[in-house]
């Protein structure tokens, strides 16, 4: 797994247990609103940017290797030990598929989406908070989202 997408679904994670917290830990979170934020943002970013770091990689990767004229033996099963037709070039580095780049991004944004209509949703946040930060994050937030119960009680959505 790449950098960038084991960070993004740490951050996602993250994100995503927050939104579950009782309201009482909400209120210790809501401190922290703009670090969680800023958490989002980097972990998108670092996702956005990974196909200008896997090019520089690639092609630094592909010259040195030339260069040097490197070599490498490659492993026998058979034999246990080095294949007697090695070595050989060693092949470029492997992309991360976009598909993967893709989901790794959204759901970084459904669950800072999910944080912050928690946040909401209890009060901690306005409307305005809520889509200043749903505008810098691009999250998909619907104006249906929006609606709040009609009851003020504290519902539990995680059982610790």
């Amino acid at each position: 797994m790449s950098y960038s997408i084991a960070r993004a679904a740490h951050v996602a994670d993250q994100l995503e247990r927050l939104a579950t917290q009782h309201t009482h830990q909400l209120a210790g979170q809501v401190s922290n609103l703009e670090f969680w934020m800023d958490e989002a943002a980097r972990a998108i970013a670092i996702v956005d940017d990974y196909p200008a770091r896997f090019r520089r990689l690639h092609d630094a990767q592909v010259a040195w290797v030339r260069t040097q004229g490197t070599r490498v033996p490659a492993y026998c099963p058979v034999c246990r030990g080095a294949c007697e037709f090695s070595p050989f070039t060693p092949d470029p580095p492997l992309r991360t598929p976009s598909e993967q780049l893709s989901a790794a991004r959204s759901s970084v944004r459904r669950a800072a989406s999910r944080f912050l209509l928690r946040l909401y949703r209890a009060d901690f946040v306005s409307e305005r908070q809520l889509r200043d930060y749903s505008d810098r994050l691009e999250l998909p937030i619907e104006p249906e989202d929006l609606q709040k119960p009609d009851d003020e009680t504290d519902v539990t959505l995680n059982s610790k």
